[in-house]
Order: C-alpha cells, then sequence, then structure tokens
C-alpha cells in the first residue's frame, strides 16, 4: 500500500527517562518520572511512575519499587570524579554490583 501513512503525536512527560534504542510509537505517552528499559519498543501509553521493558514493552514495575529493590548497589558515587568512581569500583566485592 504505497499511499498508507499514519501519523500519532509522541508526549513524553517531565522527568521520563528512555533508554538507549527503544522505540516510542505514535500516539504513545510516556508519563511523568516513567522509565523505559533500554532496547523496548513502547506500543501503549505508559502510565506516570511505572518501568516497563521489553518487545512490546509490559509492566515491569513501580519507580519506587525499583528503586527500593536496587537500594543494596547504591554506590553515593555520583558526585565523584572519573578517577575517584574508577578506583572505588575496583575496590569492591563483588556483591555490591547488580547480578542478573
Amino acid at each position: 500500500m504505497p499511499q498508507f501513512d499514519v501519523f500519532g503525536k509522541i508526549h513524553v512527560k517531565d522527568w521520563a527517562y528512555i533508554g538507549s534504542t527503544s522505540h516510542i510509537m505514535p500516539g504513545v505517552t510516556v508519563g511523568e518520572g516513567s522509565l523505559i528499559a533500554a532496547g523496548s519498543i513502547v506500543t501503549r501509553s505508559v502510565p506516570d511512575g511505572e518501568v516497563w521493558g521489553g518487545v512490546p514493552a509490559r509492566r515491569i514495575c513501580s519507580v519506587e519499587e525499583y528503586i527500593e529493590r536496587n537500594k543494596p548497589y547504591n554506590l553515593d558515587s555520583k558526585h565523584m570524579s572519573f578517577e575517584e568512581k574508577k578506583k572505588l569500583l575496583l575496590s569492591l566485592s563483588d556483591d555490591k554490583f547488580i547480578k542478573k
């Protein structure tokens, strides 16, 4: 169908994070403070404060649940320089890193 052409506006609300190589389909809204996992294909609108991922993207958890689940791995290193962070990471035991 060479003349077939469909458009839809995409809305990305404040503080939303969209991971690398994700695709947001026409007409989709990504809610405020939501997180889209890398490589996801988002075919439906994402509510505020949720984590979605996959192909097609589905709800994984709330952002609050994601933060709670990952608190044990927080290294509080955002303020560090590259060299300080490198030194910290090389000094840590394996249990301080996320494993899947």
